[in-house]
């Protein structure tokens, strides 16, 4: 019989040894032992890319990186390593609690290459320090002159496409993960504590952020600007003193399932558009949610906003949902706030909004809408507030062929159609809008078709735009000047509008 040869079809060097002597014939092994070697061998060499090793390092890490091939895992026993720079593919995965630590303007974990994954490193940070950074670079003026001097001091810095950083603590940095124009950037299971800010993310693309903590941060728990492609969800983002999520002039979001607790406001959408809020739960910060300064076609959909309000700000103040500052296009359905003291509001010039099936229930306000117009308001119950609906210098639709729901109506239904004969008249200092068909009981068959509730709107805003929003035109030296009047507080409606504001919006019929 001829002796067994150990050079594997499939072997690197990781599995070039079968742990079978050559010299031995197969009848000498017992069958159920080589199928065994077979089955381990083969699922190593999957797992791991060809020519891929294992390299255990001590506290110097960056010696094994150095020494290691791309492809290779390096592995950190539990001791207090020194800072390392990434510069080819690898894993390195810190065992029990392999500990870093960061420096001035220099980093515990700088990541330069392409499909890099590192996990398992509890890291301690350096704060925000502008006189201890101003020494560092006049004491290394070589440094100074390879770095943007604007640098935060930060734990880990990505540098490359395809990183992947898992289950790692960071503590105390003034950025714990900061990352710039990168593509494909993944954060799962890690922790971010008092740090000015957790993770920092501009001008890039293909972002998840996963099952993260981000508590006690000065600034953000989360900041990602001038980004697209982002997947935020399942994360815990609690007593941040500013904000928890922000989402700052980037696009394609979708944030889901978070926990936003006691922060100044749990998550905003700074002109951030064509993203999705969805399934987030937000309690005791100061806004809920907030979608604000040009922010558009996004979707709001199934989030909680929960007894919102922070007494070292403003006692007993504090809003739910709230869309600001010309945000339009917007839908927000099947949300439900309560114990606010705005449940949901909509404020200063947004417009083309839709409003539908969501639950607004012993708030101060069930909702307020405040100096905008072209909102279209229909199939949502109001419960319990002290005020279940307010309008102040607006003009909005609130139904199509049906209305709203509010437990204060004491209208009659002498048809016994569930629609109430009387309008409700929405109350507010310069209120003139009625909800022409409001309903005798809680709404409570809501759609799912977006594309037809945005649809609706389209059907039913019908009052002109405010003058504020009007273009003029003039003609200087020949050349054409289109400009529009700055804004006001508020922005004043058109007095010679021909309109009926008491008509009631429901000539048009749409299936929901």
């Amino acid at each position: 019989m001829l002796p067994m040869n150990t050079a594997w079809p499939w072997s690197s060097r990781a599995c070039a040894t079968s742990g079978i002597d050559p010299a031995d014939g197969l009848d000498m092994i017992p069958l159920s032992r080589t199928l065994a070697s077979i089955f381990v061998l083969t699922f190593l060499c999957m797992a791991a890319p060809a020519g891929a090793d294992v390299v255990q390092a001590g506290s110097d890490v960056q010696a094994a990186i150095d020494s290691a091939n791309p492809g290779d895992t390096i592995i950190v026993e539990a001791v207090e390593a020194g800072s390392f720079e990434v510069n080819r593919p690898m894993t390195i995965q810190g065992q029990g609690r392999a500990m870093l630590s960061a420096v001035i303007q220099k980093p515990a974990i700088k990541i330069l290459s392409d499909d890099v994954t590192i996990q398992g490193f509890v890291i301690s940070g350096v704060g925000k320090e502008s006189a201890s950074k101003f020494n560092y670079y006049m004491q290394n003026p070589a440094a100074a002159s390879m770095a943007s001097l604007d640098d935060p001091n930060s734990a880990i810095v990505v540098k490359g496409n395809g990183v992947s950083i898992k289950n790692c603590s960071i503590f105390g940095s003034q950025v714990g993960i900061y990352a710039e124009n990168v593509r494909g950037l993944s954060v799962q299971n890690s922790s971010m504590d008092s740090c000015d800010t957790g993770i920092y993310v501009q001008e890039s693309r293909g972002i998840l952020v996963s099952g993260c903590q981000m508590v006690r941060c000065r600034k953000y728990g989360l900041d990602v600007e001038a980004s697209f492609d982002i997947n935020i969800n399942n994360n815990s983002i609690v007593n941040n003193s500013n904000g928890g999520i922000l989402l700052k002039e980037s696009e394609d979001a979708i944030i889901s399932g978070n926990h936003l607790s006691q922060n100044t406001f749990g998550l905003s959408l700074w002109n951030t558009s064509h993203s999705e809020v969805r399934g987030n739960f937000a309690d005791h910060n100061y806004y809920g949610i907030l979608v604000t300064a040009d922010s558009n076609y996004n979707k709001i959909t199934d989030n909680v906003a929960e007894d919102n309000s922070r007494s070292e700000i403003l006692t007993g103040f504090g809003i739910g949902i709230s869309l600001q500052e010309n945000s339009s296009h917007n839908l927000l359905a099947r949300n439900r706030a309560s114990g606010n003291f705005n449940g949901m509001e909509l404020s200063r010039g947004c417009q083309y909004n839709a409003v539908f099936d969501n639950n607004a229930s012993d708030n101060k306000h069930g909702i307020r809408l405040n100096e905008n117009r072209n909102n279209l308001l229909f199939g949502n119950n109001f419960f319990r507030n002290d005020i279940n609906a307010y309008e102040n210098v607006s003009l909005n639709i609130w139904n199509t062929t049906f209305g709203n729901y509010y437990s204060d109506y004491r209208g009659r239904d002498l048809d016994g159609d569930g629609i109430g004969d009387d309008p409700y008249a929405l109350p507010g200092p310069e209120s003139r809008s009625f909800d022409s068909l409001p309903l005798i009981s809680p709404f409570i068959e809501g759609s799912s078709d977006y594309s037809a509730i945005m649809d609706a709107v389209k059907k039913y805003a019908r009052y002109p735009p405010a003058e504020i929003s009007l273009p003029t035109t003039v003609v200087s030296d020949g050349v054409v000047v289109i400009s529009r009047k700055a804004a006001s507080s508020p922005p004043k409606w058109s007095e010679g509008s021909s309109f009926d504001a008491s008509a009631p919006p429901f000539q048009k019929e749409i299936d929901l």
